[in-house]
């Protein structure tokens, strides 16, 4: 586990780091959770954090609290424990469906106008940003924050304020729709080498300076992750 550096909904990242260390099997099923006091110190978060989102897990099966014994993962699959922990995070389908049509229109232009005049510097970021994300895609991480950051570094390179300024406005909700779509991604293996070249092609447009192409790879990208996914 590591330090969370998101400080909306607390309890709901806890949940999340909760899904990674599963995914990475650091955790399986029927094992012991560390102390409250540990998760706490680990992520950097109240206990009473820490107890919220215990106890939303317990009222979804997911774990059960045995009196002066401590707290243990249910004994179902690997894949079963995820997906109801997904379903504890997940948002209105409805919700989702529209977000990511506003994000076709917003990011769609970004990259297009990221590949017109985005800076050396800032192109630079982008690079860097989509080989951490990339790293983490093959490491088996769930890449969170790596994603969060692409998206965000070729926003700046586009250098519109008004787009800037409207995506801070919805940035938790955005924040919070990558973190379901990876956790989502991590349950179908086979998808991560999609979506890493779903990546590389926006990304490889903007350093080419090819706005067309950069708008249209970032389009289809975000609506595959609708068909994917099935978000309306």
């Amino acid at each position: 586990m590591k330090p969370i550096k998101k400080k909306s909904r607390l309890y709901h990242e806890v949940i999340n780091e909760i899904f990674s260390s599963i995914s990475k099997e650091k955790l399986k099923p029927g094992d012991k959770l560390p102390s409250e006091r540990t998760i706490a110190d680990l992520l950097e978060v109240s206990r009473t954090t820490v107890k919220e989102a215990i106890s939303v897990l317990e009222a979804n099966g997911i774990v059960l609290i045995k009196p002066g014994v401590g707290v243990f993962l249910a004994s179902h699959t690997k894949k079963v424990i995820q997906q109801d922990l997904l379903a504890v995070l997940a948002p209105k389908q409805h919700d989702l469906s529209e977000l990511i049509e506003l994000r076709q229109a917003i990011e769609g232009e970004a990259a297009y106008y990221a590949a017109k005049r985005s800076t050396p510097k800032q192109r630079v970021e982008i690079e860097k940003c989509f080989y951490n994300l990339k790293n983490a895609e093959l490491n088996g991480e769930l890449a969170i924050e790596e994603d969060y950051a692409f998206h965000k570094a070729i926003l700046i390179g586009a250098n519109n304020t008004a787009m800037a300024d409207l995506m801070a406005v919805i940035s938790d909700k955005v924040f919070f729709f990558i973190r379901q779509n990876r956790m989502e991604t991590l349950l179908q293996p086979t998808e991560v080498k999609v979506v890493i070249e779903e990546h590389r092609l926006i990304y490889e447009a903007i350093r080419n300076h090819d706005a067309e192409s950069a708008k249209k790879a970032m389009w289809e990208h975000l609506h595959s992750i609708k068909v994917r996914h099935q978000y309306g």
